[in-house]
């Protein structure tokens, strides 16, 4: 087994299992769970593709891989009923590389998390024609993709050639089949939230395709009533005071569909940095501290880019994203496991609370969780506030004392039937 199993494509209802073999060989997928034990039988394949189908909402499983005189296991839960408003949580990282140790410790620090799914931001390898790098990556996080469905973009790293095609992406990855012929650019639901996975390369963002299927998307969204959040994720930033900067495209093209569509947070990466901003009411998030080499401070940045940056640290570090109805929590969390802070906002109807902004900073140690994935509750969590002293000069407003409690989602019991499918590549 060179990489995985690993987890792909998380809906409602089914999930994708996926593995690649050093020589093609025939695979049982084993699952467990509300419909009792199935077994199932996988043709020979180097790199494989089991979807599991006709599963039940909001459920646990076991799943197991046996190939080549080997067992591996794994877990999932599927995802609620699409606008079910439940609690849950996700993080965000990105910006790997080569970065083998820091990644790692990074991915240590998650492994303690209880993520409902997980979200990179791009740049997972130095060179996307390296195939020693995509398998250092996945040795890395084996353990956390083995329990965790990974969502993917596409960085400027992954790409490979003059092309700046995505074949290996395309490769390892299984993600929804809704975006462009590419399926560099996508888009999923989970509970009452919507996820819009963009490939913001250069050239990629000014195809009409993809900015009228963006369009499209939030249209959607915004027009479906069972839809609470939007988020996107992208690789390169909009806004940025660190060695890239900001992105004027991107802040042209679609920083105006975000605000017009009231976008709930943006995810990038790209710079190797922790950073907020904020823009005409929306929420912008660099995570770029998952292993690659930290980018420094711009001496002189964009005065577009220091007026929206809110906070900025150089930092390995992810995010954790907690949803609780009409109120959002970002916090940045560094591979020590201390905060970097805490940033919550609520919005929604008439009746409930009104936007708020609550920010927490650097002695916090970051409890193990959130909403966490279904049949599983965490605990309330305290954030202490940030120590005198330990202001960031680029947060005006640091110190404030944040308390969030979640509860967990139960089981429901029903058959499942599972369809598995192999691709030779």
């Amino acid at each position: 087994m060179l990489k995985g199993p690993y987890l792909q494509d998380l809906a409602p209802t089914s999930i994708t299992v996926m593995w690649q073999l050093d020589q093609a060989a025939p695979a049982r997928v084993t699952v467990d769970g509300p419909g009792g034990l199935r077994t199932l039988d996988v043709a020979a394949a180097r790199v494989a593709e089991a979807t599991i189908d006709r599963l039940v909402p909001s459920s646990r499983y076991r799943y197991r891989v046996d190939a080549v005189g080997h067992s591996w296991t794994g877990e999932f839960a599927t995802a609620p009923e699409v606008g079910t408003d439940v609690p849950f949580t996700f993080v965000v990282m990105g910006d790997t590389r080569n970065g083998v140790e820091p990644h790692r410790r990074v991915i240590e620090r998650i492994a303690q998390e209880v993520p409902d799914f997980v979200l990179g931001t791009g740049d997972m390898v130095d060179d996307g024609y390296r195939q020693d790098q995509w398998q250092q990556f996945f040795d890395v996080e084996s353990p956390m993709l083995r329990d965790n469905v990974y969502f993917p973009a596409v960085g400027n790293h992954d790409r490979q050639g003059r092309g700046r095609t995505a074949d290996s992406y395309r490769l390892y990855f299984s993600v929804p089949d809704n975006g462009g012929d590419t399926s560099r650019y996508y888009g999923f639901s989970y509970a009452a939230a919507r996820f819009l996975v963009l490939d913001s390369n250069e050239y990629s963002y000014a195809l009409s395709d993809q900015t009228a299927w963006l369009e499209r998307e939030l249209i959607a969204a915004r027009q479906d009533p069972t839809i609470r959040h939007v988020f996107a994720v992208m690789h390169h930033p909009p806004f940025s005071i660190s060695l890239h900067g900001g992105n004027r495209d991107l802040r042209e093209r679609w920083a105006p569909l975000f605000e017009k569509y009231q976008v709930t947070a943006v995810f990038s990466g790209h710079d190797h940095v922790y950073s907020r901003a904020e823009h005409n009411g929306i929420h912008y998030f660099i995570s770029g501290g998952g292993g690659a080499p930290l980018y420094p401070r711009r001496p002189h940045p964009n005065p577009v880019d220091l007026e929206a940056v809110k906070k900025f640290e150089r930092s390995f570090h992810f995010l954790r994203v907690t949803v609780t109805g009409s109120r959002v929590e970002v916090t940045g969390v560094r591979s020590d496991g201390t905060v970097i802070e805490t940033t919550a906002w609520g919005e929604g109807p008439p009746g409930e609370a009104g936007p708020q902004l609550a920010m927490a900073g650097a002695g916090a140690r970051a409890g193990g969780g959130g909403a966490g994935a279904a049949g599983r509750s965490a605990p309330p969590h305290i954030v202490a506030p940030q120590p005198a002293g330990a202001a960031d000069p680029a947060d005006p407003d640091p110190g404030a004392l944040v308390w969030v409690g979640i509860g967990g989602v139960g089981l429901m019991l029903a058959a499942a039937v599972v369809v598995v499918r192999t691709l030779r590549r």
